[in-house]
């Protein structure tokens, strides 16, 4: 394939990646503890095998092309908005609520709870929420979440405290659907220490959606303008065969 088109096809399929990631986080700027995905770019050489010395290897002739890298998380914190729901918590600050899954521990911004028929306090989704302790068995009856994350039965006694850990490294963290995050192998959850935690509130989507926006207009442009350099290589080419024959 001409080098033309390589650098046309290259840079439309990393648009296209990227589109992906601005339109997910469009459909999510209103789910609640939602991290925006970002993009970033790499380059791709054809090989990068070389003789040292003696230029390209064989086969190598080092062209460059655009990538995208995968999507990493933007971490900022969202706003939070007073919600008055006895099960509602945010973080006011760094950490992630811990939940137990079938696929293992994940961690959320999320704090939309309630209680499970058997009395477990679980996310929306109904994955029982870990406490310094385990799983926090709520019991019946009202059940309220209060500052610092302790959480109280209906006759007042503490049952559990929500558990609020961190990552060293942020890159250790990558969506798992359902406003959920899962940890890289090896990576080490640290319990947060005195949490600071807002009852009766939620963290909101951390998405601009004004930016966002933006950037899918000005990537679908970019796309647009991608296609055209290819079909301009494609006509030049064969304008050139036509001539050659």
């Amino acid at each position: 394939m001409p080098s033309g088109l390589w650098v046309g096809l290259a840079g439309a399929l990393a648009r296209v990646r990227e589109l992906d990631v601005v339109a997910n986080n469009l459909a999510n700027a209103d789910t609640d503890g939602f991290r925006a995905g970002r993009v970033t770019f790499a380059t791709l050489l054809e090989s990068n095998v070389r003789d040292v010395g003696a230029g390209p290897a064989r086969g190598a002739p080092g062209r460059v092309f655009p990538t995208v890298a995968p999507a990493t998380l933007d971490l900022s914190r969202g706003p939070i908005a007073t919600t008055g729901g006895a099960l509602d918590a945010a973080i006011d600050g760094d950490g992630f609520f811990e939940v137990e899954t079938p696929a293992g521990p994940r961690y959320t911004r999320a704090g939309a709870f309630a209680v499970a028929p058997d009395g477990t306090l679980v996310t929306a989704a109904g994955h029982p929420v870990l406490g310094e302790n385990g799983p926090i068995q709520a019991g019946e009856g009202p059940v309220a979440i209060r500052a610092g994350g302790a959480v109280s039965d209906a006759t007042g006694e503490i049952v559990g405290r929500l558990r609020v850990v961190r990552f060293d490294d942020p890159a250790a963290l990558s969506a798992d659907g359902g406003g959920l995050l899962r940890a890289a192998e090896g990576a080490v959850a640290t319990p947060v220490e005195d949490p600071r935690i807002v009852p009766g509130a939620l963290e909101r989507s951390n998405v601009r959606p004004a930016e966002q926006l933006a950037s899918l207009v000005y990537l679908q442009r970019a796309f647009e303008l991608s296609v055209r350099a290819m079909q301009a290589d494609d006509q030049a080419t064969g304008r050139l065969i036509q001539e050659m024959s």
